[in-house]
């Protein structure tokens, strides 16, 4: 591929590999206690297309009580520097009520090609959120489609929202439910669809094999995005993420994704899974 070539699949699939840079993880329902370290999960998702190497998602997620705290961090191949460089890290603390989950602060940053922007949200008991953002996106007002002021109260950051998803599979219900996401820039929502059982192999690639749910995400832009994209989908297939415990009495988290493109088979692979004792890692993480 070259740096065109590369920029255009960047463009059109980091969106969607930012919802599943913390899919699926949460600690199970009805746990017994644990101690801190006990009650901290992180894994490790690498990122391939056309089977090169494009970067990678480490995710951590600790629990104290009705608490919890979300880490993200994703970067872009060292190798692919000299196309593309992307440095995304988050960070969520919010509380878990029965069935609900409220985001109390949101934070992101994210460099592409070393531009740097900052996104800070503080959320209220009444769902009011406060902004606080650096570095500045297009002057032209005529870019963007406005946001909906009144679309934004009680909608949830993109870590609570598949929070929120998790819970259902942990509970032994689908994943089908529909989520109001902001991210501090861009409002949409978040469509999650069950789509039944897949069988894995054992590969090198991932440190997870045997059955996992798979579940369809689509997403309707409502404000905040370029007015050429609102009313593009971007992908001509289904978005699945396939989601499992990767080990007996483990936690749920996203395991495969795969989606074809004209650059190649883009897919994302589970290469290591921590959680207490147990820490199991691929032999091709890189």
């Amino acid at each position: 591929m070259d740096k065109l070539e590369i920029r255009q699949l960047a463009a059109r699939y980091c969106f969607y590999l930012g919802l599943i840079a913390v899919f699926f993880i949460l600690p199970e329902q009805g746990m017994a206690a644990r101690s801190p370290a006990e009650n901290t999960i992180e894994t490790h998702h690498s990122v391939y297309v056309g089977g090169l190497y494009l970067g990678g998602i480490t995710t951590q997620i600790e629990q104290d009580g009705n608490r919890y705290k979300i880490d993200s961090a994703a970067m872009t191949s060292k190798a692919f520097e000299w196309a593309l460089s992307w440095i995304a890290n988050g960070e969520t603390i919010g509380i878990v009520d029965p069935g609900k989950f409220s985001p109390l602060v949101h934070e992101h940053e994210s460099a592409w090609n070393k531009k740097l922007r900052t996104v800070k949200m503080d959320y209220d008991k009444s769902g009011k959120i406060t902004v606080e953002r650096s570095g500045k996106r297009s002057s032209n007002p005529n870019k963007y489609v406005p946001i909906d002021p009144k679309s934004l109260p009680n909608s949830i950051d993109p870590m609570t929202a598949m929070l929120a998803a998790s819970s259902r599979l942990e509970a032994g219900k689908d994943c089908t439910m529909d989520l109001p996401v902001f991210d501090g820039e861009r409002r949409y929502d978040v469509h999650l669809t069950q789509k039944g059982e897949r069988v894995f192999k054992p590969s090198r690639y991932s440190v997870f094999s045997g059955p996992a749910v798979g579940c369809k995400i689509d997403v309707t832009k409502k404000g905040g995005f370029k007015k050429d994209s609102i009313n593009q989908n971007n992908l001509t297939q289904e978005f699945v993420v396939w989601a499992a415990a990767p080990v007996s009495g483990g936690r749920v988290v996203p395991v495969r994704m795969e989606v074809s493109t004209e650059f190649g088979v883009l897919e994302l692979h589970l290469d290591r899974y921590h959680e207490g004792g147990i820490n199991l890692v691929s032999r091709n993480l890189k």
